[in-house]
């Protein structure tokens, strides 16, 4: 099977690639690299064949047509996205566009080319600030920022379009990278709280500033569910096996284990045997202050477990593949 992977350059869709090709999968990247990298891409090329990439954008609707013209392609795996939440509240128009709009152009391309089987890549913050934990696939959805509204939105969008048989993924926090050491995550955004207690364990920052002490949780700072992008990327496998049998439906992933900010940095001088020097600021707007998942849905329906998503794990892996890498991909 021939899949199309937007997004395919950034960190979950690399790892979710190399899954697809250990599993057999033909796969065709489509990506335009504004926040992606060439070198995951590279890095696969000379491990696998079955690989194409194509450099292109979804806002042209020319080049998607082109794509599914040429290529025998079966199943579309759309990760490509704008994923701050506080820069969607400074740059809502930005976020529609790239989030809803650019999202339509792929599923309209695809409908065209007759290709009816989608994964969409959304996210827990479609939820807002939780009723109870752990959220279910149940709990009303109230996004509080545009990020999230935009993520919805699409996911609304996919359910009035006939014959289409897709799955929704809504995410929970990430982490980690790939435990073979090939691939890791180098798009090192300021809201990535991993990624920035790593930052100061290399000597890049001075101290890791925490966003919030006076959250209504026991130590004042956010809980969060961390799951390893190893485990997200078995989910896209076993979603694409079966999606024919669970067309149309919607899982929650995360590990159903919630850690505030404090106990994670915690966590992390254990692991990494560094002190992490850390700074209170002000709350960032539209952060929640819990968000805990239940994924017994997608444990039912897929039999997906999660394997590396252990907090010590996640935070193992990405630090060995930093101090390797410790400027990413970028030399």
């Amino acid at each position: 099977m021939k899949i199309l992977v937007t997004g395919g350059a950034g960190y979950i869709g690399s790892h979710t690639i190399k899954n697809l090709l250990k599993e057999g999968f033909s796969v065709v990247i489509l990506d335009n690299l504004s926040t992606g990298f060439i070198q995951p891409i590279e890095i696969l090329k000379k491990k696998f064949n079955r690989l194409e990439f194509v450099k292109a954008d979804l806002k042209s609707k020319e080049q998607l047509d082109e794509i599914f013209l040429k290529r025998k392609i079966e199943a579309v795996i759309h990760f490509a996205a704008k994923v701050s939440v506080s820069e969607s509240v400074k740059k809502p128009e930005l976020y529609y566009q790239e989030n809803f709009i650019n999202s339509v152009n792929l599923l309209e391309a695809m409908t065209k080319a007759g290709v009816n089987k989608f994964i969409f890549s959304s996210s827990c913050v479609v939820y807002g600030t939780p009723e109870y934990v752990p959220v279910d696939e149940n709990h009303p959805t109230y996004p509080e920022s545009p990020y999230g509204q935009t993520k919805l939105d699409f996911e609304q969008y996919l359910a009035k379009v006939q014959n289409l048989k897709y799955v929704i993924f809504r995410y929970f926090n990430v982490g980690g990278s790939d435990p073979e050491g090939l691939l890791g995550k180098a798009n090192f955004k300021r809201e990535d709280l991993i990624a920035n207690i790593i930052k100061v364990a290399l000597g890049q920052s001075s101290k890791l500033c925490i966003f919030g002490d006076d959250y209504e949780t026991p130590d004042g700072t956010a809980i969060r569910d961390f799951l390893h992008v190893e485990d997200i990327a078995k989910a896209h496998i076993l979603a694409l096996n079966k999606v024919d049998q669970i067309a149309r439906e919607t899982f929650n992933l995360g590990s159903e284990n919630g850690f505030s900010v404090k106990e994670i940095v915690q966590k992390a001088r254990e692991v990494i045997k560094k002190e992490i020097p850390t700074e209170i600021q002000e709350r960032r707007p539209g952060d929640i202050p819990i968000s805990v998942a239940s994924a017994k849905k997608v444990k039912a329906v897929l039999g997906w477990q999660p394997l590396y998503s252990r907090l010590d794990t996640i935070i193992k892996t990405d630090w060995v593949w930093r101090k390797k890498n410790p400027f990413g991909y970028r030399v």
